[in-house]
């Protein structure tokens, strides 16, 4: 008579054998869709093997940890080998995901945010964890309080049953209001300022503001807590927020409670622990002692100049503690920075991570840092701020760590998310020079990944055109020369004749020390003017002696420090170039640039920037004037934006015109004004002083005072500069930096019918 089965799926008792005998077989059973060997896998217990109680426990463990099972059985049989028999239970599959009561947001945004998939089998835990996604992408897009349920419903066939969603939206939130109490010392629009959560305006349809969401106001919360912190208030308090939703649902009112405390300046500083440096030299790494009051941000960066202070030595986890002493009576803060410095460490394995396209060696020549060198902390992070400054990548993040057993090595792993560095740009606008303006750009900065730079573009207005496609090598057989071409054709329409110029330029480079680096280029074109019939003067303007062909070399020298090339906020940037030419072409002259500029972020988000620019040219042979077309004129967008384009500068009298005024009934005064024609100078000076500040930080769209001043001719003089102000804003939009400028001249002219305002549409930044 067989033996009676015996479950063993619990614990079994004290008296029961722990372990005892051979488990001959083992039997799957209740499975239909999960393979019996896939369930036998995961097993402790094995054939041919003892019989063990806490095996037993493991293999059910083991069971549900695959997450497709509600329930295990363990059936144990003497017969008198030993037979275990586990039941399972399945879940059900889920066949078919739906959405109920959605209206704002289309289901495939909701299916791609939940992450599930049909076809999958039930799991509670990923569910739950759907619900929250889908509730956080609502409150991302400003529906604060939607919620969002959900419920099985049975198929009818094997026990699948269809998940469905049920949401309800509710209306769309917007932040009415955000007010503050307590705070006296700092003004309720400085507090808001640093928030991302904003106050909902006319502009929010265009720039998302007014949208509340707990994650980013959680944020906003400790933002102020720094900026108090950073103005010396070390006691604040900020109470956890009131958020008051209005009854119709629509609105939300929110009340910031602060208890400011008193202002404290900073007291003694010193050092102890494991003192490397002198004193004298640790201070010159430090900036807090200079502080009147104390200032939180200050105290931070000066904790990483200590790091890479040590860091730079090899003591890779040095580690500066700022010990902070309130002293109340004197209103100050002592602080003592106790530094550990660790122990020495050595570099080991550097692995470039995640870079599906782009080549490692791309991200290995920017690296600074070497594999089995002495670490160095002020390499390393050159090293990453130079794989940042590529624009290849969408995330860059040095993850460092010791092999096992060997804690004085570090291996790095620089671990990269690929973003889209192909785009294709197209833009539209008008202004009162060019009219109707139109720009196309495509361009690739990571072609075939491996850091070239390839662009195609075409610039078309009424007045002027450019076509032009380029191709850069950055580091040219891998090493530090940078070569790279360019073809083109360009346009432009004056007002005495028309210029087309197309052509070709190669150019070579090489970096010559941190930030500098040197080009030389050469360039052939050919030119072709053509007089205007109505307007010209074949005598002012011998479009016969300007034509043919330019063969020139130019050499040009770059000193770049901004912390941006596209949109800087602080740093320099100079450059001088000499260009010679007179290489076998026609044309013989020299010109040269002088260019620095300077960016100052002078409080928040309110950013000083300055041009100064200047220009010359000279014949290469005594006696002989350099082409006409060549020289220097002022005006427009990109030089002194108060006055037209090719305006300013030096004028020559036109006997033709001088006919034509006459013949218009001028009298002789009036026709000699009306003869002078805009010829140009040979030499250029202008400045541009600008402020630009925030005005929808969400919409990526700024504001910009400005102030210029410059002239164009043979002698400049400082009596004789033009000046003009202006104001405009600027749109950094996904087709480029989009600028609306109105300039007013200061002492306009009226004899020369210059405007009393002038606009301008550009794309692209000033300077």
């Amino acid at each position: 008579m067989p033996a009676r089965p015996r479950p063993v799926a619990s614990a079994p008792a004290e008296s029961e054998p722990l372990s005892g005998g051979i488990v001959e077989k083992i039997v799957i059973k209740g499975n239909r869709k999960i393979e019996a060997d896939a369930i036998r896998a995961k097993l402790v217990s094995r054939e041919g093997l003892p019989y063990s109680e806490e095996q037993i426990r493991q293999d059910i463990a083991e069971i549900f940890g695959m997450g497709y099972f509600y329930n295990v059985e363990v059936d144990r049989t003497d017969t008198p080998a030993i037979t275990l028999t586990y039941t399972v239970t399945e879940k059900p599959s889920v066949t078919e995901i739906t959405y109920e009561g959605n209206s704002e947001i289309e289901d495939s945004e909701l299916q791609e945010a939940s992450g599930l998939k049909a076809y999958e089998i039930l799991n509670m835990g990923k569910i739950r964890e759907a619900v929250e996604k889908i509730e956080k992408l609502y409150e991302d897009k400003g529906f604060f309080l939607a919620r969002v349920n959900f419920k099985t419903v049975p198929t009818g066939e094997n026990d699948n049953v269809r998940l469905v969603f049920e949401i309800k939206e509710n209306d769309k939130v917007r932040v009415k209001r955000i007010s503050f109490i307590g705070n006296k010392k700092m003004g309720s629009n400085k507090l808001r300022d640093v928030m991302a959560t904003k106050e909902g305006g006319f502009f929010s349809f265009i720039s998302g503001s007014g949208a509340y969401k707990q994650e980013a106001f959680d944020r906003d919360v400790q933002m102020l807590n720094f900026m108090y912190f950073n103005e010396g208030y070390v006691q604040v308090k900020i109470d956890r927020p009131q958020v008051y939703v209005t009854p119709d649902k629509k609105g939300i009112y929110i009340t910031v409670r602060v208890e400011e405390g008193e202002q404290f300046k900073v007291g003694t500083v010193d050092f102890s622990g494991d003192l490397l440096f002198s004193r004298e030299d640790l201070f010159s790494s430090t900036r807090i002692q200079d502080q009147d009051i104390f200032r939180y941000q200050i105290l931070q960066e000066d904790l990483r100049n200590l790091q890479a202070k040590y860091g730079d030595l090899g003591y890779a986890y040095a580690n500066p503690i700022p010990h902070t002493r309130i002293k109340e009576a004197e209103r100050e803060v002592d602080i003592t920075f106790e530094i550990d410095k660790g122990h020495k460490v050595y570099l080991g394995r550097i692995s470039a991570v995640g870079n599906s396209k782009t080549r490692d060696k791309v991200i290995r020549r920017e690296l600074r840092i070497v594999e089995g060198e002495l670490y160095n902390e002020t390499r390393k992070r050159e090293s990453l701020d130079n794989v940042k400054r590529l624009g290849f990548f969408e995330e860059v993040n040095f993850n460092t760590k010791a092999p096992k057993g060997r804690p004085d090595i570090m291996d790095i792993d620089i671990v990269v998310k690929e973003r889209n560095t192909g785009t294709i740009q197209v833009g539209a606008g008008y202004s009162d020079y060019n009219g109707f303006v139109f720009n196309g750009q495509v361009n690739q900065i990571n072609f075939l990944g491996r850091g070239q730079k390839l662009g195609v573009s075409i610039d078309l207005s009424k007045r002027q055109s450019l076509y032009k496609g380029s191709f850069t090598e950055p580091y040219f057989y891998d090493t530090e020369w940078s070569v790279g071409g360019d073809v083109y054709r360009s346009q432009r329409i004056l007002p005495e004749y028309d210029e087309t110029k197309t052509g070709a330029a190669v150019r070579i480079g090489h970096p010559l020390a941190p930030y500098l680096e040197g080009f030389i280029r050469y360039k052939l074109d050919d030119t072709k003017l053509e007089i205007d019939p109505e307007t010209g003067d074949p005598d002012l303007f011998p479009v016969e002696s300007a034509n043919g062909t330019t063969s020139s070399l130019t050499f040009t020298l770059e000193y770049d420090k901004r912390d941006d090339r596209f949109a800087p906020s602080k740093g320099i940037f100079s450059s001088v170039s000499l260009e010679y030419a007179g290489i076998g072409g026609s044309k013989n002259y020299t010109k040269g640039f002088g260019t620095f500029r300077y960016y100052k972020k002078v409080f928040w988000d309110l950013v000083w920037r300055n041009n100064l620019s200047y220009g010359f040219i000279s014949p290469n042979k005594p006696g002989e004037d350099p082409p006409f077309n060549e020289l220097f004129l002022l005006g427009g967008a990109n030089s002194l934006r108060g006055y037209d384009w090719f305006t300013i500068g030096k004028r020559k009298r036109s006997k033709t015109r001088f006919q034509q005024a006459k013949s218009e009934g001028m009298t002789d005064a009036e026709a000699e004004i009306a003869a002078l024609r805009p010829f140009g100078g040979t030499q250029q000076l202008y400045y541009n002083l600008e402020f630009q500040f925030p005005l929808i930080n969400e919409a990526g769209i700024k504001g910009v005072v400005f102030y210029d001043i410059g002239d164009a001719n043979d002698e400049l003089k400082l009596g004789n500069l033009r000046q003009d102000v202006g104001f405009g804003f600027r749109w950094f939009s996904p087709i480029g930096p989009l600028r609306f400028e109105w300039g007013f001249p200061l002492e306009r002219q009226a004899k020369y019918r210059e405007d009393s305002v002038n606009f301008e549409f550009a794309i692209g930044a000033p300077f």
